[in-house]
């Protein structure tokens, strides 16, 4: 099933008895291409009207629908008090998804059920069976499970010392189209940019590219922990370097601000919509930011393959990769700007064979001024805020280079002029 647009969803803790014919104004603002559904019972009558009203919403403005389907979920398995009990799904689980899968056969905005998020070691063996069985009766419809991120303490919840290889197990026994996780330490406060961040995008790259699956990255955008209010900036910059990585599809957590019931869930604040339904200047950020992946590259990051992606002036960490020079662009020299650090990424189109270029600012405070040495190219192509393809001459006659200024968090994608 081809997708119409760039995946950008949220993720969504809405019951259906919360859900209102209004939000849908608000999903339609921030230009999400892809909503999770409020959950609900598949029993009730009034929830099955809104769900309607939802899935015919979703059908005529082309959104995606992850649908929460109390039948494909296997949150009820999950057993916090005996961690090292292996969880099985119910006996009827198969019989569940079926039904489920037969109901919205003749709903095409629905891609993906619902199957849990951040399964521990006790319960990988069900995720497991649980995705196989839906992407046994689901046709191109999948299971969707977000992962736990890396962290060192990660490797004591999932039960795997190796985390790619545990990405690569997961991929690989369940049959899944598609891996996602979330991670937000690079929110940290009075941080900047952490190096768990890219330790994850690396690793989610690797599995992708290793398994010919896609990924998707869960990114901040409301504060709680110890993780910052984001800027426009900062999601831009989330944005654009998990592209950079490779990414086919972003989430956000979240668009409604959680109105601190829990017991440790006690600091959550300013989310795009606060306590009282309103919006607040992060709505209109993450409107912004959705509509420039819409309108300056459309679908365009779908096609891309990722060959090659690397960090100047010096890799952040060890565990990703510096830029080289040694591919499509040449060289990097820096002007103005404080703390530089780019993401240089190259790109071959799937089908028409043509090579990408994207350079991202991954200083979410700074900006930069850099030239880029192409070496003997003769012209180039960019995309304006609106999509509109510009064409890049060089600055110089001996060799292909071009000067420019990146935003913070800022990516400029170009397409080699053959």
């Amino acid at each position: 099933m081809e997708r119409r647009k760039f995946p950008i969803g949220f993720w969504n803790y809405m019951s259906m008895d919360a859900f209102r014919e209004s939000d849908l104004k608000d999903w339609e603002d921030a230009a999400f291409s892809l909503i999770m559904s409020p959950s609900y019972d598949a029993g009730n009558a009034e929830h099955r009207s809104k769900l309607n009203l939802i899935l015919d919403w979703c059908r005529n403005k082309q959104v995606d629908m992850i649908l929460q389907d109390p039948r494909t979920s296997i949150w009820g398995i999950r057993k916090s008090d005996m961690p090292n009990d292996k969880a099985k799904l119910p006996d009827d689980y198969e019989a569940g998804v079926r039904e489920a899968v037969e109901e919205f056969a003749d709903r095409p905005e629905v891609v993906a059920f619902s199957v849990i998020d951040e399964p521990t070691g006790d319960i990988f063996d069900a995720t497991i069976e649980a995705v196989r069985i839906i992407g046994k009766h689901g046709g191109d419809r999948f299971g969707f499970v977000n992962l736990l991120p890396f962290w060192e303490d990660a490797k004591a919840m999932i039960g795997r010392d190796d985390y790619l290889a545990y990405l690569g197990e997961y991929a690989d026994r369940s049959g899944t189209p598609l891996l996602c996780y979330d991670h937000y330490k690079q929110m940290t406060e009075r941080g900047v940019e952490g190096a768990g961040y890219y330790t994850n995008l690396n690793f989610y790259r690797q599995a992708a590219s290793r398994r010919s699956v896609g990924f998707w990255n869960t990114i901040l955008t409301t504060p709680h922990f110890r993780y910052r209010k984001p800027s426009y900036d900062d999601m831009r910059w989330q944005i654009n370097t998990s592209l950079a990585y490779g990414a086919k599809g972003i989430l956000m957590f979240t668009l409604y601000t959680p109105i601190n019931e829990g017991q440790y869930e006690t600091n959550y604040r300013q989310g795009p919509i606060n306590w009282w339904g309103e919006r607040t200047d992060t709505f209109q950020a993450i409107r912004d930011v959705n509509r420039e992946v819409h309108d300056r590259w459309r679908g365009l990051f779908l096609d891309l393959d990722l060959t090659r992606v690397g960090h100047y002036p010096e890799a952040p960490i060890d565990r990703v990769e510096r830029f080289l020079g040694d591919g499509a662009v040449k060289d990097i020299r820096l002007g103005l700007g404080l703390d530089p650090h780019l993401v240089i990424s190259e790109f071959v189109h799937r089908t028409t064979a043509e090579s990408y270029i994207f350079i991202v600012n991954a200083n979410p405070r700074d900006s930069v001024q850099l030239t880029a040495g192409f070496g003997s190219l003769s012209e180039l192509g960019r995309y304006s805020a609106l999509g509109e393809e510009c064409h890049v001459k060089s600055d110089r006659e001996d060799t292909f280079e071009c000067k420019f200024w990146l935003a913070p968090g800022q990516g400029e994608l170009f397409r080699i002029v053959s």
